[in-house]
């Protein structure tokens, strides 16, 4: 059941794979009441938790004051906290499924969204009257209210010519939002695409889970795609100038010297390496800080691991590992992790399939673990995988 309220639909569940991609996604922002379990609530991280992660320096941190819209940069001290005082502040740490496991499990609620895009879980604590105005994001967000409560005023429209206030670190609008004003308490769940404008406002010292996707600009894909190939001294090919004639003498480059300069790039794109590339693309980590070489410092042999399993361990995906999984055109498939890419044949297919919907398995109730153990000890020593007793 759907109750619309103009733009903003209010939903009884979170909606079905189909209905998400035909009425919402990039179309329709939506709330949900209630859509988030108490208990998984409950394991979320705290203010007192998230304060001690932003003094940590791997973690990306923000301090933005009402008062006068400055926005401080972590790591922070307690001494910061200690002087927070009033005007109402807010405080933002991103990246937090990285930090604390139970936080990650909030990604467990929104399997029917493309989570190879998925970018973090940015946490937001903010005490009364708090809030960093009003704003309109390049990509989509699920806004999931944990403890206290909090107003979102959401534009009735997608806005492309936004205008800002000057002089401010922040960009905020410069126009109140005409729009719907919601109230959300502890569980509830609202959708917003990219360019609706929205701002939410702290009635109560609150918590709010922002779990944002990525947005890469086009010159973001070409330019990481442009250094992949640069690593890879047999894809990175040159222009010779082969087939240039007389119309491209002098300073004129012919209509068909362009083409074939187009062709270069079209079969850049074309190869099985793109695929591969971005496999790995999409599950590398926006925040430099956070080490991207996943190889564990005590891997273990293949003796190791095998005796492991046998004798009942089951094998888990943490939640918080990012896995993007694309048909190869070599008739096989790329399985990104943290940058790096590994085929899968058809045979391991069922197994990572299996392992991808993020509960334990052990040999007993999936006995094929056995017959891929090459690829399960090489995604575990990546930390892709953990062992679960």
């Amino acid at each position: 059941m759907s109750s619309s309220l103009g733009t903003l639909a209010t939903l009884d569940a979170l909606p079905t794979i189909v209905d998400f991609y035909a009425h919402y996604w990039n179309k329709r922002p939506f709330l949900v009441r209630g859509a988030i379990d108490q208990a998984v609530m409950e394991g979320l991280i705290t203010p007192d938790e998230l304060a001690g992660l932003s003094m940590e320096e791997t973690a990306r941190a923000r301090m933005v004051s009402r008062d006068d819209w400055t926005c401080r940069f972590g790591p922070f001290t307690e001494e910061d906290f200690n002087t927070a005082g009033k005007p109402s502040w807010s405080l933002l740490v991103q990246d937090v499924e990285q930090f604390h496991p139970d936080t990650a499990t909030l990604l467990r609620a929104f399997k029917f969204a493309p989570r190879w895009l998925m970018d973090d879980v940015m946490v937001s604590f903010s005490t009364k009257g708090g809030t960093i105005g009003g704003h309109v994001d390049s990509y989509h967000v699920f806004l999931v209210q944990g403890q206290g409560a909090r107003r979102w005023t959401i534009g009735r429209e997608a806005v492309m010519d936004e205008v800002y206030i000057d002089g401010l670190d922040l960009k905020i609008l410069k126009d109140p939002i005409d729009g719907h004003s919601v109230e959300v308490t502890s569980g509830d769940v609202l959708y917003i695409p990219p360019h609706f404008a929205h701002e939410g406002t702290t009635l109560e010292d609150a918590l709010t889970f922002s779990v944002g996707f990525l947005g890469p600009k086009l010159s973001e894909l070409y330019g990481a795609y442009g250094q992949y190939l640069a690593e890879q001294e047999g894809l990175d090919h040159r222009y010779e100038g082969e087939g240039l004639s007389a119309d491209s003498a002098g300073f004129s480059l012919s209509a068909d010297a362009v083409e074939t300069l187009r062709d270069h790039l079209n079969r850049a794109l074309g190869t099985p390496a793109f695929s591969e590339w971005l496999a790995a693309f999409f599950t590398g980590s926006s925040n430099e800080d956070i080490d991207e070489d996943s190889e564990r410092d005590d891997t273990l042999s293949l003796a190791a691991f095998t005796e492991a399993l046998q004798a009942g361990a089951g094998l888990i995906k943490p939640v918080y590992v990012k896995f993007a999984l694309i048909p190869s055109p070599k008739g096989t498939y790329s399985l990104g992790i943290n940058r790096q890419t590994f085929d899968i044949n058809d045979d391991a297919m069922a197994v990572i399939l299996t392992l991808m919907k993020e509960d334990a398995v052990t040999t007993d109730d999936t006995p094929a673990l056995l017959d891929h153990l090459d690829l399960l000890l090489t995604l575990y020593n990546h930390q892709a995988l953990e062992f679960f007793n």
